[in-house]
């Protein structure tokens, strides 16, 4: 899996294509479908593997939620920036509520709080609900703000480096049940008016 991203990323700098900017978007967005990603190669990346998450990283991971049947639908491989901690779990960011293109606006948003602009290993946000509910774009944040129960993860947390958020945005890994993503996706357009 790291290899994937190595390769997407290098390809995309010898085309001369600086990360973490529009063009660096469109490009993965267009190159994205030959990477192949999916979400058991995803999970049985052992290098990216960790137990729980923290705050302001990006993972995926596959979930059961425990009241599923209540839900109108759910995700059950999540792709999510952490933002707090609760009890027996965590609120996070689920940016596959979001269309890809969304995901774009969210980012742009998102990184007006990152702790630096070196999109590296020392790279994260400085989440908190009150950073959170001061961007402009929180209204279209908000319907990906989620709350998920240890007791229900279903494998490991996979972390999305900092230098590789822009191609994470738009691996196509989500699983919905219930409703289609073109469903889920406009819902939450809905109430992020």
């Amino acid at each position: 899996m790291a290899a994937n991203f190595d390769i997407l990323l290098n390809r995309m700098l010898r085309a001369g294509v600086t990360p973490n900017t529009t063009a660096a978007r469109n490009w993965f967005r267009n190159k994205i479908r030959d990477a192949r990603v999916s979400r058991q190669s995803l999970l049985s990346d052992g290098d990216r593997r960790r137990a729980r998450p923290t705050i302001g990283r990006m993972y995926c991971y596959a979930y059961d939620p425990k009241y599923g049947e209540k839900l109108p639908y759910y995700d059950e491989f999540p792709l999510i920036f952490m933002v707090k901690p609760e009890p027996g779990g965590f609120l996070g960011i689920n940016l596959h509520y979001v269309s890809p293109r969304n995901r774009i606006i969210i980012m742009d948003s998102l990184s007006k709080i990152a702790n630096n602009n070196k999109y590296d290993d020392s790279t994260k946000l400085q989440l908190t609900w009150k950073a959170l509910t001061n961007l402009s774009k929180f209204n279209m944040i908000k319907p990906c703000v989620k709350k998920y129960l240890y007791s229900q993860v279903r494998s490991k947390f996979v972390m999305i480096d900092a230098n590789e958020w822009d191609l994470g945005i738009f691996l196509p890994v989500q699983k919905f049940k219930k409703a289609s993503a073109s469903k889920v996706w406009s819902d939450s357009a809905q109430m992020g008016r």
